[in-house]
């Protein structure tokens, strides 16, 4: 086999590897992406302490979610269309399963304020 061959061979084999490695690395989600969460969430005057909390959950995975609020208001979990009503100074506890994938809404209904964003990966 001649240097030319050899070299025509090992560069189709880098190449395949290369390919290879980015289909593996793209393919769903995340793998530390977790199939369950525990989520608390903090309400002062009417915001979310902290910022609007970032979740992200396994498609077919279970969010277990508090929301402790000093606000009067419906929490309101788009991916599932789930709504519960907390009181000022009271808290609530909401278990989301969530069926489908992408990104969605947590949020203080009555107030129109996003207080999480929950991102569903595909399995």
């Amino acid at each position: 086999m001649s240097t030319g061959q050899r070299l025509g061979i090992l560069a189709a084999v880098v190449v395949l590897a290369i390919v290879g490695i980015v289909i593996a690395s793209s393919s769903g989600g995340s793998n530390d992406t977790p199939k369950t969460a525990n989520v608390t969430i903090n309400i002062k005057n009417a915001k979310p302490d902290g910022g609007v909390k970032k979740i992200k959950l396994k498609q077919g995975g279970t969010l277990f979610l508090t929301v402790n609020s000093d606000t009067a208001d419906e929490i309101h979990v788009h991916a599932t269309d789930q709504h519960e009503d907390v009181k000022a100074g009271g808290s609530v506890k909401m278990t989301i399963k969530p069926t489908g994938t992408g990104n969605s809404e947590i949020e203080l209904e009555n107030h129109k304020q996003q207080i999480g964003e929950l991102t569903i990966e595909p399995s």
